[in-house]
């Protein structure tokens, strides 16, 4: 790459960053703000992602199909400067319905350059349990408020029609509203700074610069791939048995095959009629996080590596949910997703990677009203350990891989939610036993202090764990129970609704990383 290319690209990357770091500086739900369930991107004008933050992969994965959606529905000869587009339907790029896509085109002397896009989780857009996550789901229409892409403003702002549609299906509008405004600040953000880049350029210049540099993101993962052994890889993965659905195992199966990067996921087990399955934009998320470990330091990080990758995924399946399956919950079954990716490259390559990571994360959702009638709601996220690895033991307490949110401190959870913290810990010897021993899980016990709170909790790895690398041993399961404050204790699964009174405390307790090597 030429010195003028590594200068454009990391002009993009920063301006990306800048993206990211207005939205977690102005938005107000403390998921987006204190958990950085967001992530925000730069597109060409074709759709090819040009530039991405810093962000958790289990969304920057989801706006290239975000995007092509958009393009899809509104060619770009009928865009206009000052147009605002929305979306989250999952079936058509999307995720799961409380993952808002904004996105703006971005014009210079009259030309479209680009799109500047966010993707943030919203704390609440109906459905029929609070926080939008209903662990009971059978299907989508369940699930809250569903939006294809559609053009939701002018002159940078969102209608007044499409304000009040959102704030009618929403138990927390001024919250919802707040954050989307966050995601309209950092689009601006780019706006101006795609401006002040082609203002040096020159449009036709800064077009074809962009082309070169995906073609160099392009040139360089296929240099990455080549190093890999030259051999079919298969994993396979899958989450906990549920009784609630005769099943014994929901199961994902991967084939690699490195032709470039063919991942190729026949055999993988039908959707199911819980909210445990994923879209389209799951498996590409895993896939977009593992080859990003693959590249050099220096390296584009960029679309170039998405013309790299053959995805097959078998219809109504797991992998690749059709309407009316509900997703809500799919965040786990990304992360299976992911498990088997890493486990396939692994084979390729198995002096570098490390042992599986704990593969779950908990979801929890707080929801209720306070003494003075007004309606309280928040979503924490709990993480887990890191695998051990080839020459170091794996981190504790953190979110890994496909979805690195971070941890929500103590303080914001009482100051948001009639909650007490008793303890948030690192769950001791959790973690997988190993030459280089995986990391713990976390502990973490809520207390309520008034009557009323429901509570939704997505977990996963109750059972089905991950197995430890050359030698090294599996973690501790995840666990989760309620204490009533009469002293009854409920054992719960890893997809439950509950209610808590005043004195009754929740006690979750995430699963480790898997230890590498024999101890």
């Amino acid at each position: 790459m030429t010195q003028a290319g590594r200068i454009l690209q990391m002009r993009l990357d920063g301006l990306a960053e800048a993206m990211q770091r207005m939205l977690l500086d102005t938005a107000v739900s403390p998921v987006a703000r204190e958990a950085a369930d967001c992530a925000s991107a730069l597109f060409t004008a074709g759709g090819e992602l040009l530039a991405m933050s810093e962000a958790i992969p289990l969304l920057l994965g989801a706006l290239p199909g975000q995007v092509q959606a958009l393009f899809a529905r509104y060619p770009a000869e009928g865009m206009c400067e000052g147009d605002l587009f929305l979306a989250n339907d999952p079936y058509s790029g999307g995720t799961h319905l409380p993952d808002i896509a904004v996105m703006l085109p971005v014009f210079a002397q009259g030309r479209l350059i680009g799109v500047a896009a966010s993707l943030l989780h919203h704390q609440d857009i109906g459905g029929t349990r609070p926080g939008s996550v209903p662990p009971d789901a059978t299907e989508i229409a369940q699930e809250g408020l569903r939006l294809p892409v559609m053009r939701a403003g002018a002159d940078h702002r969102l209608s007044e029609e499409m304000r009040g549609l959102i704030a009618a299906n929403s138990r927390v509008p001024q919250t919802v509203l707040a954050d989307l405004d966050a995601q309209i600040a950092a689009s601006l953000t780019a706006v101006r700074g795609l401006r002040r880049i082609v203002g040096d350029l020159g449009v036709d210049g800064f077009l074809h610069a962009a082309g070169e540099l995906l073609d160099r993101g392009e040139a360089e993962t296929l240099a990455a791939l080549a190093r890999l052994a030259r051999a079919e890889a298969r994993a396979t993965d899958g989450l906990d048995p549920d009784a609630a659905l005769g099943t014994s195992s929901v199961s994902v199966r991967l084939t690699v095959t490195p032709k470039g990067l063919s991942a190729d996921f026949t055999g993988s087990s039908p959707q199911v009629p819980a909210p445990i399955n994923c879209v389209a934009s799951g498996p590409l998320s895993a896939l977009l996080y593992a080859m990003l470990t693959l590249l050099p330091e220096g390296a584009p990080r960029n679309g170039g590596l998405l013309r790299c990758l053959r995805l097959v995924l078998p219809e109504a399946s797991v992998v690749n949910a059709a309407p009316p399956a509900p997703v809500n919950a799919r965040t786990n079954m990304v992360r299976a997703i992911t498990s088997t990716v890493l486990a396939a490259l692994a084979g390729m390559d198995p002096k570098r990677r490390p042992a599986a990571n704990c593969g779950m994360a908990y979801v929890i959702a707080f929801s209720g009203q306070g003494p003075d009638g007004a309606r309280f709601l928040a979503t924490e996220i709990v993480a887990g350990g890191a695998g051990g690895g080839p020459d170091a033991p794996g981190a504790h307490g953190t979110s890994t891989d496909v979805g690195n949110a971070r941890n929500t401190p103590v303080e914001i959870i009482e100051a948001e939610l009639p909650i007490r913290m008793i303890s948030a810990e690192r769950r001791r010897g959790s973690g997988g036993a190993g030459r280089f021993p995986g990391g713990d899980g976390v502990r973490r016990v809520y207390e309520a202090l008034s009557d009323g709170i429901a509570v939704s909790v997505r977990g996963e790895r109750f059972q089905r764990v991950p197995e430890g690398s050359a030698g090294g041993r599996a973690p501790k399961p995840a666990a989760a129970q309620i204490r009533r404050a009469g002293g009854a204790v409920e054992i719960l699964g890893p997809r439950s609704a509950v209610v808590l009174d005043r004195g009754d405390r929740l006690i979750v307790e995430s699963c480790g990383g898997a230890g590498y090597g024999a101890a």
